[in-house]
């Protein structure tokens, strides 16, 4: 058996063709044009179209945190959530003392659709209705759960996961859709993922704090909490659900390249601000992981840095070891 992890970033989009032993058998990529849906699809199906000498089942679509297709133009994060105003957050109905930027606040539109006329997709999931040729709504996709937009007497079964204090919830519940549901075939039988944005997607069995390091950093660290604390909303961190159905606290940051002193030691303070125990290891993946996580551990910080085997690949084979099971259980 093997799987297409299909991974749609700002400046690359890249593929992976799985075993079912988690051992990439070919992978490709070339720079993601988002000039218009229409160009980003075009895009995609080039990629695809170099693993036709290949057979597999199913693909997984991962695309760059809060890049939103809405009303056929694609929204993604353009400010660093501390720089933007709140009128912004007004326009759009969401409150207004949790900053965010504009593809955020567009995201909110999939956990509350009461706020739009019609879908707004992660741009993976997007892309899932395209190869699938399906509709996909903003109603059935309740995935991206973000702090401060919680309703909770339309999630139920969010308060009850939070009594029971587990990581293991409904990933196939018919409330709660995840990125791991399978939401049709294309025209050769390949089943596709849901899928949605990388770091709502990466399903980490291990749970420990995490940097995606891209052209965007994600801080990530899972833990189970009722409501985000006064200094945490000040920092703009915020609720992710795992594709696993667990619970990150994330920040969403565009950071320079090469990193200065500054943004490392903006990474830090996040993490002391969600009170990440000290002397925890961090994993460092993505495609800057191996050249920051050194960088990082040069600070005098409690924390220690590390880049994991094949970092770059880490969250994609993290992901491709759920959707082989989720796979399964679907089939």
């Amino acid at each position: 058996m093997q799987i297409l992890i299909l991974d749609i970033g700002c400046s690359f989009t890249k593929c992976y063709l799985f075993k079912d032993t988690l051992e990439i058998v070919d992978e490709f990529k070339v720079t993601t044009d988002i000039s218009s849906p229409e160009t980003l699809e075009a895009c995609v199906r080039e990629v695809l179209s170099k693993f036709d000498k290949h057979t597999y089942q199913a693909i997984f679509p991962l695309s760059f945190g809060e890049g939103v297709i809405y009303n056929n133009i694609i929204y993604e994060p353009t400010h660093n959530r501390e720089s933007l105003i709140d009128n912004k957050y007004e326009q759009t109905g969401t409150p207004t003392d949790i900053k965010r930027d504009i593809g955020s606040a567009f995201q909110s539109l999939l956990t509350f659709p009461s706020y739009s006329d019609g879908p707004a997709l992660p741009v993976s999931t997007y892309i899932a209705s395209r190869l699938a040729g399906v509709r996909i709504n903003t109603w059935e996709l309740t995935h991206a759960g973000n702090s401060g937009m919680l309703n909770i007497s339309q999630r139920q079964w969010f308060v009850e996961l939070l009594k029971k204090h587990k990581c293991q919830p409904l990933p196939f519940s018919t409330e709660f859709i995840s990125p791991a549901i399978i939401v049709g075939k294309t025209e050769k039988g390949v089943s596709i993922f849901a899928g949605g944005h990388d770091h709502s997607c990466i399903s980490v069995f291990d749970p420990k704090p995490i940097i995606i390091a891209g052209t965007w950093v994600v801080i990530s660290f899972p833990e189970i909490v009722f409501l985000p604390r006064q200094e945490e909303k000040v920092a703009g961190i915020r609720w992710a659900i795992t594709a696993n159905g667990g619970f990150h606290k994330q920040v969403v940051k565009k950071v320079s390249n090469p990193i200065t002193l500054s943004d490392m030691d903006y990474i830090v303070s996040i993490y002391k601000r969600m009170r990440v125990p000290e002397k925890s290891e961090v994993y460092v993946i993505g495609g800057y992981g191996e050249k920051l996580a050194p960088e990082l551990d040069k600070l005098d910080s409690p924390y220690h840095f590390v880049a994991p085997p094949e970092s770059e690949v880490y969250q994609h084979r993290q992901t491709a070891k759920y959707a082989f099971r989720a796979l399964e259980l679907q089939t």
